[in-house]
């Protein structure tokens, strides 16, 4: 029997000794001191308002109900003591008593409905919502949900639901013992097609406002200000960062005047500007994915990498005692192990330089010459930062 164990080893990074810098000296006469090589600094992307920062009110609001789903095949619920409950109390609604043993309910399925405004909306408008089986509901295919109040955080009815519910997936067979079953996507969790209608309006009236406020979904102070400044290039003096998320916006007097608000609204969201951020590198050790933002830095470091394999080798042998041994002895099983270990090194230590300030490609370069995996990468990142060469945020999702 053979065992094969492969230990990656850790990557080691080792910071480089920097050289102390030589005294300055005067230069001979007519002769001219190189000026320093200038920093090159990566250009900013511009990007819009409106995709970076939020109107102060126009937010995102969920709201949640639960209903019952009728019409379905025999692909319905199998629990008493929920959807029996449940169609009895809704049979109360119309004057009509029913005790819950005598319910049949594998047509129907109870399920939550979930609908996200965003954006100003109006009374009577209608959107769409998620329908999700709340039992052992097979399948919700060729179902229709009955009229299914919605709640907000508040807890008042916002809207209401009803309406067929599209699967896009389905249920067939039986999973009984000796049954065949087929399923296709997932038929348990539909859509309700611009079946909510809503009883309120939801938004923001911006008429008569002084004041706008923005929202960046990044806060960041260097972005917050960048924003700020190329709104007062256009509306002189009219905007200020109040922290790293929030601008605050003087609407114009000549916009108030004309009840132009709105067409105020729409020029600051064209208006582009330089964005920053914070530099992370970011793994996601599930899926091998490792991302590295634009702004990541290293110091001059050295990074060794190399793989370490241990070969574990088990060989079964018989012990057979001698003709002339006495009457306890008998013919036993041996194991015998043998292990080697082999680190794969070619001419020598595997260290390659990284110099100052080295850039998302020359990393990627240095790293793809060592032959790193991405979770290998991981492991030298994690290196790198805890010796003190890696200036970003290491975040793992």
């Amino acid at each position: 029997m053979k065992m094969m164990m492969k230990i990656f080893a850790t990557a080691a990074v080792l910071a480089a000794l920097m050289m102390p810098a030589a005294q300055s000296q005067q230069p001979a006469a007519g002769v001219k001191t190189p000026a320093p090589a200038a920093t090159v600094q990566h250009q900013r992307l511009q990007v819009r308002v409106k995709d970076v920062a939020r109107l102060s009110g126009n937010e995102a609001y969920t709201l949640t109900g639960y209903g019952v789903v009728v019409g379905l095949n025999g692909t319905g619920d199998s629990d008493a003591s929920l959807i029996q409950r449940t169609i009895s109390n809704i049979m109360q609604n119309f004057n009509i008593i029913v005790d819950e043993a005598d319910v049949k309910a594998k047509n129907t399925a109870c399920v939550m409905v979930t609908a996200t405004i965003r954006g100003p909306v109006h009374k009577g408008d209608m959107i769409e919502a998620n329908v999700s089986s709340v039992g052992d509901a097979k399948s919700l295919l060729g179902g229709e949900l009955l009229l299914t109040p919605l709640l907000g955080a508040d807890a008042d009815v916002w809207a209401v639901a009803q309406g067929p519910v599209v699967t896009g997936g389905f249920f067939f067979g039986s999973t009984n013992s000796g049954g065949n079953a087929q399923t296709k996507n997932h038929p348990t969790v539909g859509t309700l097609t611009s079946g909510v209608k809503l009883l309120r309006d939801v938004g923001l009236g911006v008429k008569n406002q002084d004041f706008l406020t923005y929202f960046l979904r990044e806060p960041d102070y260097t972005a917050a200000v960048n924003l700020a400044e190329v709104i007062n290039k256009k509306y002189f003096g009219s905007a200020a960062a109040l922290d790293s998320a929030t601008i605050r916006i003087r609407v114009p007097n000549e916009y108030k005047d004309e009840q132009r608000i709105t067409g105020f609204i729409s020029e600051v969201e064209q208006l582009y500007f330089a964005t920053d951020s914070t530099a992370r590198v970011i793994f996601n050790e599930k899926t091998g994915t490792v991302v590295i933002g634009a702004d990541v830095r290293i110091s001059e470091c050295a990074v060794s990498h190399g793989n370490l394999y241990v070969d574990v080798k088990k060989v079964e042998s018989v012990s057979q005692p001698g003709a002339f041994t006495g009457i306890g002895a008998k013919t036993e099983k041996m194991e015998d192990e043998t292990t080697t270990v082999n680190e794969n090194a070619k001419n020598g230590p595997n260290f390659v330089p990284l110099p100052n300030t080295t850039t998302v490609g020359e990393l990627v370069r240095v790293l793809n010459a060592l032959g790193a995996s991405p979770r290998d990468i991981m492991i030298i990142f994690h290196a790198i930062k805890a010796a003190g060469a890696l200036h970003a945020e290491l975040e793992s999702i």
